[in-house]
């Protein structure tokens, strides 16, 4: 009789049948004591989403990896259960997770051992790394930190086989006794005890049927034998020897240690030589912003010593009007004093269509390139020399054709230390140019005496963008600005000397300038084409990704306010506060591999150069008529 009641019963409760798939449609966290995290930190560290297909195994790991979130946070005596929901009408679940917390242990002591003989500099430097507080609460993310930096310190200062112990690095006892939670943490290190220095590098390339020379290879490394070892040294002689075109990588490692003098085995392995191939681009060459493509050459190993030759075929469009088709043949040359030093000069052919003229372009570029230490503020610097011979011609009579010789030999410094090439969300960049132009056309033409024209002139440049991450999850919520400033200044006489062509001058408007004013529009000027002699410009930009929990396509969608202001003049003291144009506006973008693809909207909220209202808010019956301009662009706008 039991046995029929209890079969009964189980008829009652609800089953899931193994064919029924049903998906996580709510997830929350209740906390019966304290709580000392948001509930999207939780979710996260849980590893499971709404829309999941529910499997109660995977819940059941997830469970013990919030667990483990919270030892690591250092709440050793957290429990967590969970009250699962189901409804198999609407086949969903509802999963609520219960959170008891309890106590918060805090540090009493840090104890090393295995350090026993580290003395000198090394120990002082290693007694300043103290990412824990006294007394400060337990987190295996500090432990680890402090842990990892006092390793590095020793594997750099010739420690090499520093490290922590693998079966008890990390111990940890509580006192349990105590009305106050506080624990103890013990860091085991083993191989603290020699220290050893770099002996000899043998070079092994494999495959080597190009005939690679190793002192090529040599020449990376930043370390000579009888040096104290380090690791970052080591890594950083990789790293030089991996920047080589012809090296697809490169492994030094230990193969032979004889009285503390270590000898290396510096492993290469080669990409091909050659290659050939078309590529897809995208720019903005003064203000105008163009598409397309072309087919490149490159030789990873013209020579002995290293060249690397680059051919290239391409053509860029912005309309029918406005286009460039452009050859160019560039050598680079490196180690020209030492590790951190190239030499390229790059020889182009041109034809530039920029609506009714025709600009016919040769020219020489050869740029000597420096790079510094991290311990300098600026990264690199390079001095350029260009020559260049135009020759302008006119569909219509709006000007005669002319060919003018021109060059400026400038330098260039740069700090960069921003996150990312494409997206960056955290840093600084910094540029400054000083350059003086005309110099070597001067010399020629009244020594040759040919019917050509140059202009003299010094050029001041300056561009500086700050990027701030403002959002717990680095990238998801970015303010950035940048601030331009650009001088042109104009001298000299003579028969042969005319002003200088709008090819070298500075533009306003555009998709990474002014985005109230189309390419090129905006100018304090008769013409904005043809550009001015002094510029002044920034913009405040406001990024976030729009849904950075998604895991399908949407994860990729970002969206962006600005504010952009500033100007071009004819001549710097023509500047005037009033004539700053100003612009907002919105913009979508869709992060692809080669950056994001933008589409900004940008109205123009103070127009100096209008006649009528100059202010967005005075005329915003025509706000869609000529005072808004669509952008679009790859890649942020700075």
């Amino acid at each position: 009789m039991l046995l029929f009641v209890l079969l009964f019963l189980t008829s009652l409760v609800p089953r899931i049948t193994y064919s029924q798939l049903l998906t996580i449609e709510e997830i929350s966290v209740t906390h019966t004591d304290t709580n000392s995290f948001d509930e999207d930190i939780l979710i996260s560290a849980l590893g499971i989403n709404e829309s999941d297909v529910y499997k109660p195994q995977v819940l059941g790991d997830n469970i013990y990896k919030l667990q483990k979130f919270y030892f690591d946070n250092g709440f050793f005596d957290v429990k967590v259960d969970t009250n699962v929901r189901y409804d198999l009408i609407e086949e969903e679940v509802y999963i609520k997770i219960l959170v008891t917390e309890n106590k918060h242990f805090r540090i009493d002591s840090l104890i090393y051992t295995g350090l026993d003989k580290v003395a000198g500099n090394t120990e002082r430097l290693m007694r300043k790394i103290k990412k824990i507080k006294a007394k400060g609460y337990y987190y295996k993310s500090l432990i680890m930190q402090q842990t990892n930096e006092i390793i590095d310190l020793l594997q750099n200062n010739g420690y090499m086989n520093a490290g922590i112990k693998q079966d008890s690095g990390t111990v940890i006892k509580k006192y349990d006794d105590l009305s106050d939670p506080l624990l103890s943490v013990t860091i085991n290190f083993t191989g603290a005890d020699s220290i050893f220095t770099f002996g000899k590098t043998n070079i092994r390339i494999s495959n080597n049927k190009y005939g690679v020379e190793s002192e090529l290879m040599k020449k990376e490394i930043a370390y000579k034998e009888g040096d104290i070892y380090s690791k970052e040294i080591k890594l950083l002689s990789e790293a030089n020897i991996s920047k080589i075109p012809i090296v697809q990588s490169a492994r030094i490692s230990p193969y032979e240690v004889n009285e503390g003098k270590v000898d290396f085995n510096a492993e290469i392995i080669l990409n091909k030589k050659t290659e050939i191939g078309p590529y897809a681009t995208s720019v903005v060459i003064d203000n105008i912003f163009y598409v397309g493509g072309g087919v490149q050459y490159v030789n990873k190993y013209l020579d002995r010593s290293g060249k690397i030759m680059t051919l290239a075929f391409d053509g860029l469009i912005n309309s029918l009007d406005i286009n460039r088709i452009e050859f160019s043949a560039a050598i680079t040359q490196p180690h020209i004093f030492n590790n951190n030093s190239f030499l390229t000069d790059k020889l182009t052919l041109g034809l530039y269509n920029i609506e009714e003229s025709k600009n016919y372009y040769i020219g020489n570029l050869t740029s000597y390139l420096q790079t510094f230490t991290d311990f300098t503020f600026y990264n690199n610097a390079s001095v350029d020399l260009s020559a260049e011979l135009l020759r302008f011609t006119y569909d219509t009579a709006t000007g005669p054709t002319t060919t003018t010789l021109n060059s400026l030999l400038s330098m260039t410094f740069v700090h960069d230390n921003t996150n990312d090439v494409f997206s960056p969300s955290k840093g600084f960049f910094h540029s400054i140019t000083v350059g003086s132009g005309g110099l070597l056309p001067k010399l020629i033409i009244n020594t040759l005496k040919p019917n050509v024209y140059y202009s003299q002139y010094i050029k001041l440049f300056t561009s500086n963008n700050f990027y701030f991450n403002v959002s717990r999850k680095p990238g998801n919520t970015v303010f950035a600005t940048k601030f331009l400033v650009g001088d042109i200044i104009q001298y000299g006489s003579g028969d042969r000397l005319i002003p200088l062509s709008s090819f070298y001058k500075f533009f306003s408007g555009g998709s990474s300038s002014v985005r109230g004013w189309g390419a090129r529009d905006n100018g304090a000027l008769a013409n904005t084409n043809d550009g001015g002699d002094f510029l002044l410009e920034g913009s405040v930009e406001l990024r976030k990704k729009l849904f950075p929990q998604a895991e399908n396509f949407t994860k990729n969608i970002s969206a962006a306010v600005f504010f952009d202001y500033g100007n071009v003049w004819a001549a710097d003291n023509d500047f005037r506060l009033d004539q700053i144009a100003l612009a907002v506006g919105f913009g979508v973008r869709y992060n692809v591999f080669i950056g994001p693809v933008r589409v900004d909207l940008g109205f123009k909220l103070y127009d100096p150069g209008t006649t009528g209202n100059k202010w967005l808010f005075s005329d915003l019956e025509n706000v869609f008529k000529d005072r808004f301009v669509v952008h679009f662009g790859i890649g942020e706008a700075f």
